[in-house]
């Protein structure tokens, strides 16, 4: 297939009908045979309903849509399919993240960079199918044409592709594509052109939630639940045992649902990285591994010592929440005396370690409690060659309490005739907030800056800067009180004991498993979350039963 016809293949594709066989190829849902999960009934979702007993009578339901796949979710689908990727797939343009989390379905465009990328990901992808055709089509190449060969291709790695079957109509459209090639080039010419086309077609690069069609309140699918909990938990397509629920038409019941979530939850070192990458999202360290230090002040770092801190973070939250033997609540993320070290990470931590592998160890009590005091978050949080003490409170009262400030002004500069280089930062700032503009926004984060100065910018914990003694008390206003400590630590031990830090918690997960802008999630759904979050313990699969038992989970409004 020449570039030029691709693009336009991929540029319509992505106008046109979701649903259609070709990308453009049609104007609404696919018709003739629709096959299991392609409407209402058996695979296709119950009649939608609300349930009745919300404690907020009926819940505002999201949008029907059709979402993009991530960059990660692209190349994880391409690898669950076919088993290979070119190189080209890992050098998509990133995922934009603005605001909130890679995967918000809204900011997921095809921009023509983008585009561009698919083109050669799938040429490449498609060549590789074509050069190992013995292992996904039952003839020799020469007699693709003939007899059911293509047919069961695009039955059984169709719906592989596409997360659901295709349609009669769909398979005779692909099956058309591969005569029209093949009129006038070799059989691997015209079968790599019908597996880029699939890759190509939006029902490939695209997650749908638009249920069996119609208005008002409308029921996904079987298989768009399937995706639904498999995107949000492994990042990756549906396997075989959801494939099977969903073309029997089990999926739609809630408790064969949970089961479902819960055993993906469940299924090891995958699960775990996906819940992972929520975290470091949400805290804002994903961005540690671009980050630089200055050398001459840090020479400790290294992009060694910064992988380790990664590698830690990682095995903290599988420590917490992942433990068969521990009580998997994100309150022991928050709170747990332990961390985890490697022997070029430990200098930071002031303790001894040996070895590449991060290995549970007991940490100084004063200094470090769970996760975000952990140098991956403190580090990621801070500036190559300052601590950045407004930023630092501000990741704090943002992610952790869901208390957003307004962005600081575009001409802010300290005022230079008060500042004198033996100041403290906390000085400066002290400074710098006497004028009553300034102070009304930092006085909610300042003072989690300030209990943060006892960390320099890689994380260690330090008690003097500029050979004075930190001083990391503070108070933190919220909504219904303040809160005074005398260390980051108390500060952390104060938070953890919080209901509105879990209710923040909880409802950024809910952003992120649902790929919506916080701003876009109701009151009352959050707060359903929340309540069923706090009874459960704050565990994470409590949390993620309750997210997929939600009737905005599996309805919609269109």
């Amino acid at each position: 297939m020449k570039r030029s016809a691709a693009l336009a293949l991929l540029l319509t594709a992505c106008t046109g009908s979701v649903s259609g066989g070709l990308p453009g190829s049609g104007n609404g849902p696919a018709t003739g045979s629709s096959g299991p999960g392609g409407g209402p009934g058996p695979g296709g979702g119950p009649v939608a309903t609300i349930p009745p007993g919300s404690a907020c009578g009926a819940p505002d339901l999201p949008k029907a849509r059709t979402w993009r796949l991530t960059n990660a979710q692209f190349r994880n689908t391409a690898l669950a399919v076919f088993g290979f990727v070119g190189p080209t797939t890992d050098t998509l343009p990133p995922d934009g993240q603005p605001e909130g989390f890679a995967n918000q379905a809204d900011r997921l465009s095809v921009q023509p960079l983008l585009a561009s990328k698919y083109i050669l990901a799938t040429d490449e992808i498609a060549a590789g199918v074509v050069a190992r055709s013995g292992d996904f089509i039952k003839c020799p190449l020469a007699a693709l044409g003939s007899g059911t060969c293509l047919r069961d291709f695009l039955t059984s790695v169709g719906t592989r592709a596409w997360r659901r079957p295709l349609t009669d109509a769909e398979i005779n459209k692909y099956t058309a594509l591969y005569a029209s090639i093949a009129q006038t080039n070799a059989p691997d010419v015209a079968f790599k052109g019908v597996v880029q086309a699939l890759i190509l077609s939006p029902n490939f690069l695209f997650r749908t939630e638009l249920g069996g069609g119609g208005s008002g309140t409308i029921a996904l699918t079987d298989y768009e639940l399937a995706s639904e909990i498999s995107y949000m938990l492994l990042d990756g397509p549906p396997d075989a045992t959801l494939m099977q629920l969903a073309s029997s038409g089990k999926l739609h019941d809630p408790g064969m649902l949970g089961a479902q979530a819960l055993r993906l939850l469940g299924s090891g070192a995958q699960a775990s990285g996906i819940v992972g990458g929520f975290f470091r999202q949400w805290l804002q360290f994903d961005t540690l591994p671009a980050a630089t230090k200055d050398s001459d002040l840090f020479p400790l770092w290294s992009p060694e010592v910064m992988g380790d801190l990664m590698a830690e973070s990682q095995a903290m939250i599988e420590a917490a929440l992942f433990d068969p033997a521990g009580d998997r609540s994100f309150k022991t993320l928050l709170t747990a005396p332990y961390g985890f070290v490697t022997s070029r990470t430990a200098p930071l931590y002031g303790v001894q370690a040996s070895g590449a592998t991060p290995t549970r160890t007991s940490l100084p009590p004063a200094q470090r409690r769970g996760l975000m005091t952990g140098a991956a978050f403190i580090a990621g949080a801070s500036d190559p060659d300052d601590t950045n003490l407004p930023a630092r409170g501000r990741i704090v009262r943002e992610q952790l309490l869901c208390e957003v400030v307004a962005p600081p002004p575009g001409n802010f500069s300290f005022d230079e005739t008060k500042i004198t280089p033996d100041m403290t930062n906390r000085q400066k700032f002290d400074i710098h907030t006497t004028n009553p503009a300034c102070a009304s926004c930092h006085s909610l984060f300042d003072g989690i800056g300030y209990a943060m100065e006892q960390y320099d910018p890689i994380g260690r914990f330090r008690t003097t800067d500029k050979m004075k003694t930190i001083d990391a008390s503070g108070t933190l206003p919220l909504s219904r009180q303040v809160l005074q400590f005398s260390s980051y630590v108390d500060l952390l031990d104060q938070v953890s004991k919080l209901p509105q830090t879990y209710q923040c918690m909880a409802t950024q997960y809910l952003a992120y498993g649902t790929g919506r802008a916080p701003a876009d999630i109701g009151q009352c759904e959050g707060d359903s979350l929340a309540q069923a979050f706090a009874k459960g313990g704050y565990r994470m699969d409590t949390l993620v039963s309750a997210l997929v038992s939600s009737p905005t989970f599996a309805l919609r409004r269109n």
